[in-house]
């Protein structure tokens, strides 16, 4: 609203009024006033203090004073402004202000669209008062907001046509004071002498205080400059990235030296400085890379340039490359036949395992945040050159700080190494069948005409299945369903509402099968071969490596990750990836009940470690314990309910949680949590401490001392902190399964290098690889997979659980026959 003012209106002077949270003279006159209100939200509390500090930032004149309100303050500027000739706008949805509307005082009203702007004019003809009637009105009518108790029976109609005749509530009550006054019906008459002297504390309710003793020059309240060094620390603490790059400050005359060239040549004059360095920063912006070894200086080549003539820097064991973004250096690189070797360093990576929930890890943000200073070079060449030498600066700083957290071997054994496995991956890609895709997408297309038929008879003629308006009107108006939710536009058809509807009628069903179908048609069958590579026909998705808060890797573009596997039709999909070569195989190996092993070794509960040990089905034991039966008697429906038991420990899910999960009434839902608790006692246990050390420290660990903050849990706000402590039990476990995978797959790909296998990792799906592999390989892969993935080392140590870590390995002619789901 500030900037929208500010943009659209451009003021010449501009204040602001806040309340303080103290009595003023309207609560010393009426116990009363105000006092049915609730009190504020506390996360709105909270965020009193910011706005006056961005306010502060938009040099922004602020006023407010013990014993009076924010709309006196207002009133009291607004009248001084005018005395001396100022147009004065009040921006309020406050009806109170009205009363001080004149020739030079108007009310702007912020409405959702647009606003409005109350006059003189304006009031005469809406309510045919004047200003100054305002708030006689009110004293007659009262306010329900601010408790103003007015006449009991008067409402806004009876009040305007009172004032309307009478002018005030002084002329008024003389005129009742002398007999019965035409036009005024007996009841209201009676009404208003039985509650004379509350008609006259409420005028004085009412009334505004215009003579505030405010010291203040009308030259202060000038609009000026934004201070925007403060606005754009402020803005990246609340991470407002949009509005960090709106006020960030314009950049003056660089500092930094910095030089472009295009030919061998140049770079070959100052090769010998290069190569004496500790450190030289290498950063690339398609199209150019960018060099700096020593601080304020910095050089910049053009990509074909400089691919070819850096091929010493590449391989340089002495020299140490701080390379932000190292996984996409290193992808471009892998397009040359070229690999980094030797010690590096990437401030990103770094950024990262220090705080992994900031929203962005980028060498700009950090040398905003860091160095203070901005790069907004355009020209690809320049950009390059000056996020090298920030990044030249930032390293020492960061490592540093690695070191003191002791996340050195996180970032040096596993997160370094990683990202030059993820880019050979990306640089391989997965290789598709298009004609499997095809299919996929004919059956698709044959079962969403023929739901399409089956709705529309359930629903009992033609409607857009697309449309939530249309849908709302079929289920809750033509087939009377009850409304289980609301939102601002209607009764709501969102998947949660639908599911619940489904069991009282076949068309909620029908319509949750045809979204998802939908959904399967668009995102998937019909958006992945179009992102194929015409070259090798295979997608090249990304793995981002600093995006999740639990260390998880993520993918893009596209994402192969998040390819459905609960529905027989989402896990065809599968079916369209294959092997690169005609003789090929794709092979799955999937960590068997990671999380949970990892749970045992950490809570060191007898019964659930002693299950592991014994080869035991921890799903089926789980049922058995609480559905009273012996194991051989489970059910698949009772083995279902006991996974997903077992995993909603794991993420912290309620009874609530639970019930709704399994369908069932949330008692039973907490008898299931209670007889799964006694069967492993000190799981419970451990959680409960997981939850008291994140309390204290503020942050919890994984097995390989990876961090994640929570300051989410000192929040008020009820919803946010119970997020923040299921994240809590949860994150040191799934963290460390995503730490025990990447380590995996650094030993994995370093050994199928080091061997000559033509076998490549080509995905990784949280606890499961596959792996692109001449059949003939299928057996050495197989084992050399199955003992790093099952005895793990990092740094020369064994990484040991009190559990066995169990991998199953299938392979297959594509991805579906080789999955394990």
């Amino acid at each position: 609203m500030l900037r929208k003012l500010l943009s659209e209106e451009r003021p010449d002077g501009l204040a602001v009024a806040f309340d303080l949270p103290k009595p003023t003279f309207r609560h010393l006159r009426y116990e009363g006033y105000k006092g049915h209100r609730k009190p504020m939200p506390e996360p709105l509390v909270d965020q009193l203090p910011w706005i006056k500090k961005v306010l502060k930032g938009f040099r922004v004149p602020i006023f407010e004073l013990e014993g009076y309100e924010a709309d006196d303050i207002l009133g009291t500027l607004a009248l001084r402004a005018a005395r001396q000739g100022l147009e004065v706008f009040l921006v309020t949805g406050d009806k109170d202000a009205l009363q001080l509307v004149g020739e030079r005082v108007k009310v702007y009203r912020p409405l959702k669209e647009g606003h409005e702007l109350l006059d003189e004019r304006a009031l005469a003809e809406r309510w045919k008062l004047k200003p100054a009637q305002v708030v006689e009105v009110m004293a007659l009518m009262g306010d329900e907001v601010d408790a103003i108790p007015g006449v009991p029976g008067i409402g806004e109609k009876t009040a305007v046509e009172l004032i309307q005749k009478f002018g005030s509530v002084e002329k008024l009550v003389k005129a009742l004071e002398g007999g019965e006054p035409s036009g005024v019906r007996p009841s209201v008459a009676e009404a208003i002498r039985a509650h004379t002297d509350q008609l006259q504390m409420s005028r004085e309710l009412a009334a505004l205080d215009t003579e505030v003793p405010l010291e203040v020059d009308l030259e202060q309240l000038q609009v000026r400059e934004p201070d925007r060094a403060e606005l754009t620390r402020l803005f990246q603490a609340l991470e407002f990235r949009t509005l960090v790059k709106e006020f960030m400050p314009e950049a003056g005359p660089s500092s930094l030296e910095m030089r472009v060239w295009d030919s061998p040549e140049e770079l070959a004059r100052v090769w010998p400085r290069i190569r004496k360095a500790d450190r030289v920063a290498v950063a690339r912006v398609p199209g150019a890379l960018g060099l700096a070894w020593e601080e304020g200086k910095a050089v910049a080549l053009r990509e074909p340039v400089a691919l070819k003539e850096l091929r010493q820097l590449w391989g340089d064991e002495q020299v140490t490359r701080v390379c932000p973004n190292l996984k996409e250096l290193q992808a471009r690189l892998y397009k040359e036949g070229i690999e980094l070797r030797g010690h590096l360093s990437d401030p990103c990576l770094a950024s990262y395992l220090l705080n992994p929930g900031k929203p962005s890890h980028r060498v700009e943000d950090l040398a905003l945040e860091r160095l203070g200073r901005p790069i907004a070079e355009e020209d690809p060449a320049r950009a390059a050159a000056a996020q090298a030498e920030a990044s030249l600066q930032l390293a020492p700083a960061l490592e540093q700080e690695i070191r003191e957290k002791e996340l050195a071997l996180l970032l040096t054994e596993v997160e370094l190494p990683l990202s030059r496995v993820l880019a050979r991956m990306e640089q391989h890609g997965m290789a598709i069948d298009p004609e499997a895709f095809e299919k996929l997408g004919r059956q698709i297309g044959e079962r969403l005409t023929e739901l399409t038929r089956e709705i529309q008879r359930e629903a009992g003629g033609e409607f857009n299945l697309n449309s939530p308006k249309q849908l709302s009107q079929v289920l809750f108006e033509r087939l009377r369903m009850p409304v289980i939710k609301r939102t601002k536009t209607g009764a709501s058809t969102d998947e949660e509402v639908l599911r619940r509807l489904a069991l009282l009628h076949e068309l909620p069903r029908k319509i949750l099968e045809y979204r998802e179908l939908a959904k399967l048609s668009s995102t998937y069958v019909e958006a992945i071969p179009s992102m194929a590579d015409p070259s090798d026909g295979r997608v090249h998705c990304s793995f981002n490596q600093t995006v999740t808060a639990t260390g998880r890797l993520s993918s893009s573009g596209p994402n192969l990750q998040n390819i459905p596997i609960r529905t027989e039709l989402g896990r065809q999909i599968r079916r369209g990836f294959v092997p690169s070569e005609r003789d090929g195989l794709l092979l799955a190996a999937d960590y068997s009940q990671i999380e949970l092993r990892i749970l045992a070794h950490l809570s060191e509960d007898e019964a659930l470690v002693e299950a592991f040990r014994q080869g035991q089905d921890i799903h089926r034991v789980t049922a058995a314990e609480i559905f009273h039966v012996e194991p051989q008697q489970v059910t698949p429906d009772q083995r279902g309910v006991a996974k997903t038991i077992n995993f909603g420990i794991l993420y912290g899910m309620s009874a609530f949680g639970l019930a709704r999960e399994l369908e069932v009434d949330q008692a039973e839902a907490g008898r299931f949590i209670d007889r799964t608790f006694a069967r492993y006692p000190r799981v419970r246990e451990y959680l409960a401490r997981s939850l008291e050390e994140t309390h204290r420290r503020g942050y919890c660990v994984t097995l390989f001392n990876r961090r994640r903050y929570l300051p989410e849990l000192s929040a008020k706000e009820p919803s946010v902190r119970q997020f923040a402590e299921r994240m809590a039990v949860n994150a040191p476990i799934q963290g460390s399964a995503a730490d025990l995978i990447k380590v995996a797959m650094v030993a994995i790909d370093r050994a199928l290098q080091e061997k000559g296998f033509r076998a490549r990792m080509v995905c990784q799906v949280h606890d499961e690889l596959i792996f692109d592999l001449p059949a003939a390989e299928l057996k050495p892969v197989q084992a050399l997979v199955k003992e790093l993935m099952e005895s793990p080392t990092l740094a020369g140590k064994p990484v040991r659980l009190r559990v066995p870590i169990q991998v199953n390995l299938k392979s297959g002619p594509n991805w579906y026959d080789a999955s394990h789901d």
